[in-house]
């Protein structure tokens, strides 16, 4: 009887290991590719940082990027000129800084340039960019709307930003920040406060508002824009008790520009989220992955007086 049982036993293992399968996978688009990330605005120099990518399966060290430090790196400009960037190592331990750059070349807005990348073990990719024409700020408005119920020493004000929107389909960006400074002397001691806080621009237009945006900044598109005298109003708060100084830019940006940090911001803001929609985040490099983008910024400064609060 005990026999019988232990042959039961055995023939049922046996068949239980005749119905287990192995299913092989095959992931596609596995294989390395450069990584482009550059930002164009209209000055003398221009940044490349350049990487790879790692398959799915890969380890991760630290979430860095694998540099790559050996490529060909060139910029053509719209005339046809091409120009060999340089590499320059500037990371300190556990603050990587390497990019490819190119000094003493004035970018002007409305001219197109590509940027070009070669290696022995990728493919080469390209990716091009057009610099936006400058679109100044013709006028901002601020008004107190007094302080603020939710935290005490600020107050909150409302801004309109007036600019002409150019004919053709434009981007914006709206970004700043506010600094301020106070001395205070008890008992013969000499204490400095210095402030900052960002601009935290809250569009009045619900229209204009995206929750997801990671970054304290107002992105938008020019859909609802009036031509001339365009103007866009947002709130913000400024501490009460100190006299501050208000930096407002106002970008024009290119439609990669935009699409990138929409995307990329949407997909961040679901990150870890399993319920939410995938979010492909907006790439413009040939043959390979990253972006390149281009903006071009006017600012304005304002002081604000603590008796003008």
């Amino acid at each position: 009887m005990k026999i019988n049982r232990a042959i039961a036993y055995f023939l049922s293992l046996v068949v239980l290991s005749s119905c287990e399968q192995f299913l092989e996978v095959e992931l596609p688009g596995q294989e390395p590719r450069l990584v482009l990330n550059a930002l164009l605005e209209p000055t003398d120099t221009l940044k490349v940082y350049l990487t790879k990518s790692k398959g799915i399966l890969e380890p991760r060290d630290f979430d860095q990027f694998d540099v790559v430090s050996d490529a060909n790196v060139f910029l053509k400009t719209q005339d046809g000129q091409q120009l060999p960037m340089a590499f320059l190592d500037r990371s300190r331990p556990f603050e990587p800084n390497a990019f490819y750059y190119l000094s003493g070349h004035q970018f002007q807005e409305d001219q197109t340039y590509e940027i070009i990348a070669q290696h022995s073990l990728y493919p080469s990719i390209r990716t091009a960019q057009k610099l936006p024409t400058d679109i100044p700020i013709k006028s901002i408005d601020l008004v107190n709307l007094g302080p603020r119920s939710d935290f005490e020493g600020e107050n909150e004000f409302q801004v309109t930003v007036t600019f002409d929107d150019p004919s053709g389909k434009n981007f914006y960006e709206i970004s700043g920040f506010s600094l301020g400074s106070q001395i205070v002397v008890s008992e013969g001691d000499t204490t400095y406060f210095f402030y900052q806080s960002d601009l935290y621009p809250d569009p009045v237009n619900p229209a204009y508002e995206k929750d997801y945006l990671m970054r304290d900044v107002l992105l938008f598109n020019d859909v609802l824009l009036n031509g001339i005298d365009s103007q866009i109003v947002f709130r913000t708060h400024i501490r009460s008790d100190v006299d501050m100084e208000l930096t407002i830019r106002f970008s024009h940006v290119s439609e990669a520009y935009y699409r990138y940090q929409d995307t990329a911001d949407l997909q961040r803001y679901n990150s870890g989220d399993f319920l939410s929609q995938p979010v492909l985040v907006f790439n413009n490099v040939t043959n390979g992955f990253g972006i390149f983008k281009s903006r071009n910024t006017d600012q304005r400064v304002i002081q604000i007086r603590q008796g003008d609060q």
